[in-house]
């Protein structure tokens, strides 16, 4: 979470807004009732961002306010991951799963935007979250010994003797542990299974946790889990995309009939509450206009950016998801995060063949599931090396086991055998001993067996030692790589923060305008929408007359406002001598107003800034 935040922080304040950034402070700096006025013409889909930001923008109109609740929504998520890596595996896995979401760079550039796909991202982590436990999803979602998945602390759950999978065949018992078995466990004693199965779980802690949660699974989970679902789905619809990623997992994970109708009937209310969103949304999808009908190339590209950028970050991570794919250690993992960075963006695709709107940011809810499987990746190379570790030094301590064990059997014989055992211990030559031989005999055995009791607990105290060790430098090795890709990568997290990483700088363009203008000239906008540069940035442009503007924005319920028409914009200009044109420098815009000024004024000069073109058009004869 520190990590996610101080890279959330770091050059938050670029010093200028982009076009959608603009969206938000315009219409969140309006009253309820405007904002509620222009959703319905315009932006419905983040209509409930817009009411979230209007109290913070309220307190204080910044760049930084407006982008701050986007990083603390980064930060949330990136805690969330590392929860799913710790509840479906182990504290490594979480750890490591964490520290590569909050390194990608994609997260880093929505952390820094105040639009809300972060908040989008953190809720579907958090439904996520209440998913696993609810639907009894995973090793450590019902115990055997009822302890809670985050009671282990960090340091137990990296040590050996938690480490189920690769754990080492355990060295000689001492003479008490010998003594002991025979006597079965005493009180309070908890019983695991010795047989290690596949996804990390004892299969008595499996077999009693399978009528627990995952059968009678109490309400308020899953009403927890709906309503996290239909208020990330109101942030914006594409989240709904998620609960086939969930069904997905159900289905994998063999959930039984009372999990499937728990969330059915959550499922069912989410998507009840988001229909009326989507009714609404599909009247205004000529937002999207813009967009084309996505190819398969898309598809892959959003892998690249979700899991690279850069090739070589971008190889490792495929190659860990492959190698935590083809030998599964952690199948409830695989069972969640497979699904969540495969369907949805499957199905956005398969959307976007009818009526475009293919983007990655509609998709950054799904990126969890590749850290995820990268950290599982990790997980298992590190327990494959530490396995044939462990199996090289059983194999040189053989001999010295054995032995232990045999002499370590005669402190369980009593009696006659052991005077039998005494006596066959004395040197040869020797008469049939006594009662004092045999004491003595006797007492020679128990000084062997106890100082081998006690060699056994030094070893397996050291083998506790050293397996902490081993857990700790692997640890401290898989943090040292999320930092070299970190590194590798940080050209790319640099450039996050410049103004070019956006598709617009709206502060330079409001800048150089001001500049070339003189205050009082007329200036049209066409189309309307690139009155954003001067709703963002006011100042540059105050003097200046917006002669084509009808009615404001906040007036006629849309974003830029309605301009009037081409007769009125004639009279308007008839005792101007010259006019300004911010046009749009987009192939598919018509010069609408470009054609009213041709009648009467010739293009002076033209200047071509990003995004925009700028024409100084003067009168051809004398004003009337």
């Amino acid at each position: 979470m520190a990590v996610m935040l101080w890279l959330g922080l770091w050059g938050l304040d670029r010093g200028t807004m982009w076009r959608d950034e603009s969206a938000t402070y315009q219409m969140a700096r309006r009253t309820l009732p405007q904002i509620r006025d222009a959703l319905g013409t315009v932006d419905a889909v983040h209509g409930l961002y817009y009411v979230l930001m209007h109290p913070l923008l309220a307190l204080h109109p910044s760049e930084v306010t407006l982008r701050l609740p986007s990083v603390l929504a980064a930060v949330a998520t990136t805690a969330l991951v590392a929860a799913l890596g710790c509840r479906l595996a182990r504290p490594r896995v979480g750890l490591w799963a964490g520290l590569l979401y909050a390194a990608t760079p994609v997260v880093t550039h929505y952390a820094q935007e105040g639009r809300s796909y972060a908040l989008v991202a953190a809720g579907a982590a958090w439904a996520t979250y209440l998913l696993v436990p609810a639907a009894g999803v995973g090793p450590r979602a019902g115990r055997a010994d009822g302890s809670s998945p985050g009671s282990a602390s960090l340091t137990s759950g990296f040590a050996v003797e938690a480490d189920w999978a690769d754990r080492p065949a355990r060295g000689p018992a001492s003479v008490a542990g010998l003594a002991g078995r025979g006597a079965g466990p005493g009180p309070g004693t908890q019983v695991r299974s010795a047989v290690s199965v596949r996804g990390g779980v004892p299969r008595l802690a499996r077999a009693a946790s399978a009528p627990g949660p995952r059968g009678r699974v109490t309400g308020w989970r899953w009403a927890a889990y709906g309503g996290v679902v239909a208020v990330t789905a109101l942030l914006h619809v594409f989240a709904a995309l998620m609960l086939a990623a969930h069904a997905l997992t159900l289905l994998i994970s063999r959930a039984r009939r009372p999990v499937w109708q728990g969330w059915g009937i959550a499922a069912t209310g989410a998507v009840a509450a988001v229909v009326p969103l989507v009714v609404v949304a599909r009247r205004q999808s000529a937002q999207l206009a813009w967009m084309r009908r996505p190819t398969p190339g898309r598809l892959w590209a959003v892998v690249e950016e979700f899991a690279g950028p850069s090739a070589l970050v971008l190889a490792v991570n495929l190659l860990l998801i492959t190698l935590a794919l083809a030998r599964p250690r952690w199948r409830s993992l695989t069972a969640v995060a497979l699904p969540l960075i495969c369907v949805p963006p499957v199905l956005l695709f398969a959307l976007a063949l009818h009526r475009p709107c293919f983007h990655e940011r509609y998709l950054l809810f799904t990126l969890p599931g590749i850290p995820l499987l990268a950290a599982a990746g990790v997980d298992r190379l590190v327990g494959t090396v530490g396995s044939r570790w462990a199996v090289a030094v059983a194999g040189r301590q053989v001999r010295t086991v054995v032995g232990r064990q045999i002499r370590a059997l005669a402190v369980g014989v009593v009696g006659r055998r052991v005077q039998t055992v005494a006596a066959r211990l004395l040197p040869a030559g020797v008469g049939r001993p006594g009662a004092v031989t045999r004491r003595r005999a006797a007492a020679r055995v128990d000084r062997f067996a106890g100082v081998d009791g006690l060699a056994g607990v030094v070893a397996d105290r050291r083998r506790a030692v050293v397996g902490r060790r081993r857990a700790v430098v692997a640890v401290a090795a898989g943090v040292l790589a999320v930092g070299c890709a970190f590194v590798w990568q940080f050209p790319l997290h640099q450039l996050e923060r410049q103004p070019l990483s956006r598709q617009d700088d709206l502060a330079a363009l409001a800048a150089a305008v001001g500049r070339l203008t003189r205050p009082g000239e007329p200036v049209l906008y066409d189309p309307p929408k690139e009155r954003r540069i001067a709703i963002a940035y006011p100042r540059p442009l105050a003097e200046l007359r917006d002669i084509a503007l009808g009615t404001p924005g906040p007036a006629s319920g849309t974003l830029y406002g309605v301009d009037v028409g081409p007769t009125e914009l004639l009279r308007r200009l008839g005792g101007a001598r010259s006019a300004w044109l911010i046009a749009a420098d987009e192939p598919r815009v018509r010069p609408l107003k470009a054609a009213v000024l041709t009648g009467r004024f010739r293009l002076a000069y033209s200047l071509c800034l990003p995004g925009i073109r700028l024409e100084h058009y003067v009168r051809a004869g004398p004003a009337g």
